[in-house]
């Protein structure tokens, strides 16, 4: 069963680790875990100004989004959309890191980071989603 508009903002607002799909020139699928933000119904996002899936959404902006709970029962959503490239945001990657870290440790992994680098902001296109624990069959 699909979840719910609730069930998914509050899912996507949990620190799950998102895996982001993009594709490279020669249409070679390239995926990757990132941490994430889930803000006014887009996944935001920071990587290297060089890293490849970088390269890849300056070249094919469409990419894949799979977010999952990792354990039983699972829930999953998964994203289809077009990223959009902006200068790093410095407190949106602080809240981020203690999102996922922790105050302390949070802080600490910013202040040793060397800056937020590029911000992607995954507007959707599409967005299937389901939880297993209310499937028929288990």
């Amino acid at each position: 069963m699909p979840l719910t508009p609730q069930e998914l903002d509050a899912f996507l607002a949990e620190p799950h680790i998102a895996v982001v799909a993009t594709s490279g020139p020669t249409g070679k699928p390239h995926a990757m875990p990132v941490w994430y933000a889930w803000r006014d119904g887009k996944v935001l996002f920071h990587t290297g100004t060089d890293s490849k899936k970088m390269r890849n959404l300056r070249t094919n902006p469409r990419v894949s989004v799979v977010v999952d709970s990792k354990v039983a029962p699972y829930k999953v959503v998964v994203i289809e959309g077009r990223a959009v490239e902006s200068a790093g945001d410095s407190a949106l990657a602080s809240a981020i890191a203690v999102h996922y870290l922790g105050e302390a440790r949070g802080s600490r992994y910013v202040e040793q980071s060397g800056g937020p680098g590029t911000l992607v902001t995954i507007e959707p296109e599409k967005v299937i989603s389901w939880d297993y624990a209310r499937e028929s069959n288990p």
